[in-house]
């Protein structure tokens, strides 16, 4: 099964819309140019003959190869010539080179015989914005996540301030996000519910989608059965597993909520481990607590958690604090 073709298409008529945007810029340059620099007209109409001057070599058989040679040091000539122009009229001397988008394939989206890396980054976006399209990313920032509404006080499990620590966890998700590269960790965030754990990675993801990078946000019971559903439409043209396992970063969200499953857990442990081994890296929320987690899951997801930074969340609910803008 594989990604949806119709990303492909679509990445396709985005990779066209680049050619005919960078086309028109470059004709708005040549325009300019010639209003700029009168002297440009001169050159440029001798340019043009040589497709004329070609055909004439072809067609007259005359010596082709020392003319064909002359013709070309012209053009060299003429090209060196504009770039002069363009210096001394203080243009930098490329102005009037062709204009890309990606330089490796020159927006064709195809580089070595291949998919060029623009054109997958294109598909890897598309199919986040599709499964991101009901999830509330827009609505959370660093911004809005407030510290006062956490107590000043200690918690009893880990005898640790407890608004100390949750100003910890929303300066570490904002260096994080604000600092994201691949390949790089992943983060667990542990607590209650109601302490902010969707929140802060709705921020990071709200952010690293401004860097430009593909960012997937799902709880876990919805993505684990949609991947559950395909596995058993083999007419389905979707692809959840593939392209969440490609995303660049994935919020993994409410981890534990999802129905006891051999099937999910194997699911999840394969999304997880191909993603580490990427170097992608995936950020998850989960009330369960450490106990609970090695209870219901294996071994080897455990050894995947101990690869990523562990957050605790700790405290009351909030919610009905910052509903009624209440601060501890």
């Amino acid at each position: 099964m594989g990604l949806n073709q119709r990303f492909y298409s679509q990445a396709e008529e985005e990779i066209s819309r680049r050619r005919e945007i960078n086309t028109e810029k470059l004709n708005l340059r040549k325009r300019e140019i010639e209003t700029a620099i009168p002297e440009y007209k001169a050159i440029k109409r001798e340019m043009a003959k040589t497709g004329e001057k070609l055909y004439g070599i072809i067609l007259s058989g005359d010596r082709p190869h020392e003319k064909l040679e002359r013709l070309q040091r012209e053009n060299l000539a003429a090209q060196e010539a504009v770039k002069a122009l363009l210096i001394g009229y203080k243009y930098a001397p490329d102005y009037l080179s062709e204009i890309y988008s990606c330089q490796k394939c020159r927006d064709t989206g195809v580089y070595q015989n291949r998919r060029c890396s623009c054109f997958r980054e294109i598909v890897k976006r598309l199919s986040a914005e599709e499964l991101n399209a009901a999830s509330p990313i827009k609505l959370s920032s660093f911004d809005t996540f407030n510290t006062v509404f956490y107590p000043d006080r200690t918690d009893t499990d880990s005898g640790k301030n407890i608004r100390s620590m949750m100003e910890r966890n929303k300066n570490f998700c904002k260096e994080y996000a604000e600092n994201f590269h691949l390949p790089c960790e992943g983060i667990i965030m542990q607590g209650k519910t109601g302490l902010g754990k969707t929140h802060l990675s709705l921020a990071v993801a709200r952010t690293v989608i401004s860097k430009g990078y593909s960012v997937i946000y799902g709880s876990a019971p919805d993505l684990l059965r949609k991947i559950g559903n395909e596995r058993f439409k083999s007419d389905s043209e979707a692809d959840t597993m593939g392209l969440i396992q490609i995303a660049d970063l994935l919020i993994f969200d409410d981890l534990g909520a999802e129905i006891e499953n051999q099937y999910y857990v194997s699911d999840f442990y394969n999304l997880l481990n191909s993603r580490i081994n990427a170097g992608l890296p995936t950020v998850i929320s989960t009330n369960l607590d450490r106990a609970q987690l090695k209870k219901r899951y294996d071994d080897r997801i455990m050894s995947r958690f101990t690869t990523m930074e562990w957050l605790i969340f700790c405290g009351e609910d909030i919610r009905l604090n910052k509903k009624y803008g209440i601060s501890l």
